[in-house]
């Protein structure tokens, strides 16, 4: 019965508060003008214009790709478009990536020359000329007529197990784990490894490894990295059959040839460019992804779409079909990570007048398959934003106006890529949009320009030219329409949020559990209320500043009535807890929270970071790293490494940004120390402590 009443205060508390939202007229007005604008097949020629230099994954074929994409620009009129040089010297560093030093191959093989007779398919193991991604990228020139060297088999990549191996004067075999191994090969006396990774469903497919660095978490080598060590990808097949020929006793001996050369003169670009807004403002939105991989799904079509989805947008408003917007519209592109920080420190000024970014590293595979999604990540909680709800529901508007059973999956920030701008320093609110279809394309022989389908090219530019040119020319009377879809977001966080912690009550077995659960509960409901209401707050960067109490007043409803709904889940989440204790004649023990030395110490710390972005760590000893065994460079909600380093504002004690990583993550933070961690990162400089 209690149930039923509460679900029916619900359903008047949104009737009361919530008028019927249905679509805005702006964005249907927009989708048949840009719709007929965009060509899928002009998209798909750009795609294969990239994707002739980037699948070298050479620095000489990445500066091509960089040029090649400024020419598209230029060609579709962009009022700006340039390409800008970085050092690729191996010690220059943004944020704290330190660029790559430059590499170049004009050939490399791998071949079995023991036993001698065994079929063609397995003998010629990798070619770099056929097959670019059999070789890792930075991998050693070998001496002209190549190394002969037996191969050995390493059951587990670590390096005890390679320790314990007889690999000296060897080349090693293993299934994953390639580059974590590089920095123990020269200690070993080991060559170079093969792996033969598995692609789940294709046995004659191989992994591309874009690893190799002497750094744990590393990524692309530098100055500081030993140039000793090669690394060949095979197939899952050739692999297996390697090691039934060893599991007989076999001597298994292959040749590895690799003209590479290193270089440390040269530059890493990325690309910039733009078409003007009207307003006098410098206002921008942004549209990026990555350059230099291997696929042609992963990204030239990410690259791709940016350039069709921009040219089109310039094609309108060129031609008076659509009216020039106030804010002006950037694409960036360049390295994975090394190039959006480049082009952050660069801009830091533009960015914060920047109003919201959509990160483009994403394939455009099989339109047809069943298992064809649309994932659009959302914002980590340190940057709360109403883009989170407007920019999914373009996807939903396109698809419910062209194919209504495509499905639209929402998931939380993912890190990895070019995602961060929405960190404080940049400030940047930045969505991220992923088409899956169930097919292993990603980072392997697979992705290929075949794989390519114009018409996913042609939904992602489309969606994509929606929502810029809606952002870009957005105002206060936007408002009403972007308060309405976010307060729906938020309800409906909140209300996912609630039977979360309801789930978690079934398995409070005994008093002091079940207040725990209670107690945490109550917080965690009340945590992201407050970030709702935040979101709701957030939108008033749409105006100027003479406009903001406007948008306050037409927003104050909205954040009362979230507050108003967070409190309402509260009480019913502590009557669940209060029904469950009464049923199972439970008495409940308030729960107390921790406060030990540990707690006492962390209130005392208030770290305040100095650089954006997340940490690498390059330049330290390895064995001079506290609490972290790998480079926290890449941000997850379990990474406490990398995800305290973003709350650390200066104003937040350590308790404090616990308590942030453990509500967003969903978990507590075990096994590793705050207090022992930001120490050492205050001795090297990443942050200093506020008193």
């Amino acid at each position: 019965m209690a149930k039923n009443g509460f679900f029916i205060a619900c359903a008047a508390v949104l009737v009361l508060f919530l008028p019927d939202r249905g679509d805005t007229a702006e964005i249907q007005e927009l989708l048949p003008v840009v719709r007929r604008e965009i060509k899928g097949d002009r998209a798909l020629g750009y795609v294969r214009r990239i994707w002739q230099y980037d699948k070298w994954s050479t620095l000489p074929m990445w500066k091509k790709s960089a040029q090649e994409a400024c020419a598209i620009m230029k060609e579709r009129g962009f009022d700006e478009a340039e390409v800008i040089n970085t050092p690729a010297d191996g010690v220059a560093s943004y944020g704290t990536w330190t660029n790559p030093i430059g590499w170049d191959c004009g050939e490399a093989s791998l071949v079995v020359t023991e036993p001698a007779d065994i079929p063609g398919e397995y003998r010629f193991l990798a070619n770099y000329k056929y097959n670019p991604s059999s070789l890792t990228f930075f991998s050693c020139p070998t001496p002209p007529e190549g190394i002969e060297a037996e191969i050995a088999v390493l059951d587990k990549p670590d390096p005890e197990a390679l320790g314990r191996l007889d690999a000296r004067g060897k080349i090693i075999l293993v299934s994953s784990g390639a580059g974590r191994l590089k920095r123990y090969l020269d200690r070993n006396g080991i060559y170079g490894v093969v792996c033969d990774n598995e692609i789940e469903g294709h046995p004659e497919a191989n992994a591309w490894l874009n690893t190799w660095s002497d750094s744990p978490g590393g990524w692309l080598m530098n100055a500081a990295d030993s140039r000793n060590g090669f690394c060949f990808a095979i197939s899952k097949a050739k692999g297996d059959y390697l090691r039934k020929l060893i599991s007989e006793g076999k001597t298994v001996k292959v040749r590895a040839m690799v003209k590479s050369r290193y270089f440390t003169d040269d530059v890493l670009p990325y690309v910039t460019g733009c078409i003007r807004g009207s307003g006098s403002e410098g206002e921008e939105v942004l549209i990026g992804g990555h350059l230099f991989e291997w696929g042609a799904n992963d990204n030239a079509t990410g690259c791709a779409v940016m350039l069709e989805t921009v040219g089109a947008l310039n094609d309108l408003i060129r031609s008076g079909a659509l009216p020039r917007p106030r804010r002006s519209i950037r694409i960036w592109m360049g390295q994975e990570m090394y190039g959006s920080l480049a082009f952050a420190e660069g801009n830091i000024g533009r960015l914060r007048k920047t109003l919201a970014a959509v990160c483009c590293d994403t394939p455009a595979p099989d339109y047809e398959l069943l298992s064809s999604t649309i994932r659009v990540y959302m914002d980590c909680n340190v940057c709360p934003t109403f883009t989170d709800a407007v920019y999914p529901e373009v996807f939903r508007a396109y698809y419910r106006s062209i194919r209504s059973n495509k499905v639209i999956i929402i998931s939380p920030f993912l890190g990895g890529t070019d995602t961060y701008f929405c960190e404080p320093m940049i400030g940047v609110p930045t969505n991220f949009v992923y088409m899956e279809n169930g097919s292993p394309l990603h980072h392997c022989s697979l992705d290929t320009i075949d794989k390519v389908d114009v018409r996913s090219l042609r939904d992602l530019c489309v969606t994509n030219a929606l929502y810029l040119y809606y952002m870009a020319d957005a105002g206060l009377d936007n408002v009403p329409y972007m308060a309405q879809l976010t307060f729906d977001r938020g309800v409906q966080v909140i209300l996912d949020k609630t039977a979360e912690m309801k789930a978690r009550l079934a398995s409070a077995q005994d008093g002091e559990a079940l207040g725990k659960a209670m107690a945490e509960g109550v917080k965690a409901i009340g945590y992201y209320t407050g970030l709702q209401k935040d979101a709701l707050t957030s939108i008033e960067r749409v105006v100027s500043a003479d406009e903001k109490v406007k948008v306050r007043k037409m927003t104050a409803r909205y954040i009362e009535d979230t507050g108003a709904i967070g409190e309402m889940m509260k009480k019913q989440f502590t009557a669940s807890a209060e029904e469950k204790a009464k049923s199972g004649n439970i008495r409940i023990v308030a729960y107390k929270e921790k406060s030990g030395p540990w707690e006492q110490e962390a209130r005392t710390i208030v770290p305040k970071r100095k650089y954006f972005g997340s940490l690498t760590l390059d330049g330290i000893p390895v064995e001079e790293w506290k609490e972290v065994n790998s480079s926290p460079r890449w941000w997850s909600p379990g990474s406490w490494a990398a995800a305290s380093y973003w709350w650390c504002d200066g104003k937040r004690n350590l308790l404090e940004v616990r308590e942030c990583l453990e509500l967003e993550a969903g978990y507590p933070v075990k096994n590793f120390d705050l207090i022992n961690y930001y120490k050492f990162l205050e001795k090297q400089g990443f942050v200093e402590f506020v008193k």
